[in-house]
């Protein structure tokens, strides 16, 4: 494994964390690790509300599970414009939407991008 260390106690396969943002946690990846570590961090505050997940769906009831199932047979939520199912665009492309052939930026990435220019 990659020797990762959490709060002193090696980590030797995938695991999904849940830490306390109120309290330090120290994370090492020691020079001796055979491989590289990989980490997502994810943050959020607790909604309040009913959670039901099946698949990749997340929702608040069973209905909406299974009305999510007949959008996406339906729609495929709107399709998927790209050649490949994993397509990879170059970091520096920013974020952008694809839809009915026309792409377009968000605002402030447009202004960014018009500066940059300059």
């Amino acid at each position: 494994g990659s020797g990762t260390l959490v709060d002193d106690t090696p980590i030797q396969k995938k695991v999904s964390l849940t830490l306390d943002p109120n309290q330090e946690v120290v994370l090492e990846v020691p020079n001796s690790a055979s491989e590289a570590a990989e980490f997502l961090w994810m943050q959020g505050k607790p909604i309040e509300e009913p959670k039901v997940s099946y698949g990749p769906f997340v929702m608040n009831t069973q209905q909406e599970i299974f009305q999510a199932f007949m959008d996406y047979e339906d729609t495929q939520f709107g399709g998927w414009p790209w050649p490949r199912d994993d397509m990879v665009f170059p970091a520096d492309k920013g974020r952008f939407a694809l839809f009915d052939g026309k792409e377009t930026i968000p605002e402030d990435e447009k202004k960014e991008k018009d500066e940059n220019e300059l």
